[in-house]
């Protein structure tokens, strides 16, 4: 399964809704709380609209039992 980091970029906390219907809290810019791990596929238009407006970084991340993991 394909999997994302989104970062937030932004000072302060922020929720954002998923495709599934859940959400995901991101708190301030620089604490462990400002990063979350979803399934590429709950990634929803939302994220996409915060990331094209420099509030999060959204960044592809490769499952390591996969099979580059193989090579």
């Amino acid at each position: 399964m394909k999997e994302c980091l989104i970062r937030n970029l932004a000072d302060g906390p922020r929720d954002y809704p998923l495709s599934d219907g859940s959400s995901i809290y991101l708190g301030s810019k620089g604490r462990a709380t400002g990063i979350a791990r979803v399934p590429a596929e709950s990634i929803s238009g939302a994220l996409r609209l915060a990331e094209s407006k420099g509030l999060v970084l959204i960044e592809d991340i490769t499952d390591a039992t996969g099979e580059e993991a193989a090579e």
